[in-house]
């Protein structure tokens, strides 16, 4: 059984349109016979398809506005997500500098170019953009505690960004 939203929309046009003539045709049996039976169930059958066909086009509209709208916040949240996981990535790379737990130099140069490419993406909302090159900067001059304030304030932001959508 296809379950797509148009092929269900025409099932459930279609059962309106057979119920509500059905109603008319038993309301107009009861009151007068199959005469007005007939009339009946052809003016209410006949009023309901062409009310599902003007409220269709409608619909079919607004669903194709709302898609795109919500084709571009779904890609605004995602964007927002990879820089925060990137940046958080690149950060994690460079504190400490030394030791251990230090990353190669060359890891940390690449995870700094994708941390920088994923800021410069298109459709990137302005504040989280700002916030992620506070974040950068802050990890740039290796203020490690101010790093983590800046990274914390982007995850903010991109929050908010998700929650206002």
């Amino acid at each position: 059984m296809n379950t797509a939203p148009e092929t269900t929309g025409h099932r459930v046009a279609a059962a309106w349109t057979v119920a509500l003539a059905g109603l008319g045709a038993l309301t107009g049996f009861v009151w007068d016979g199959p005469f007005l039976a007939v009339t009946c169930g052809l003016s209410l059958g006949g009023g309901a398809a062409l009310g599902t066909v003007l409220s269709r086009r409608r619909m079919v509209t607004t669903i194709q506005e709302d898609r795109g709208k919500a084709v571009a916040l779904g890609y605004a949240d995602a964007i927002g997500e990879m820089v925060v996981l990137g940046i958080s990535a690149y950060g994690v790379s460079v504190f400490p500098l030394s030791g251990p737990d230090a990353v190669h130099p060359a890891e940390r140069t690449a995870r700094r170019q994708a941390a920088y490419r994923l800021t410069a993406a298109d459709n990137l909302p302005h504040h989280i953009r700002e916030a992620a090159a506070a974040a950068l900067e802050a990890i740039d001059e290796e203020r490690d505690v101010e790093a983590r304030s800046a990274i914390e304030d982007l995850m903010k932001a991109v929050h908010e960004q998700r929650r206002s959508a």
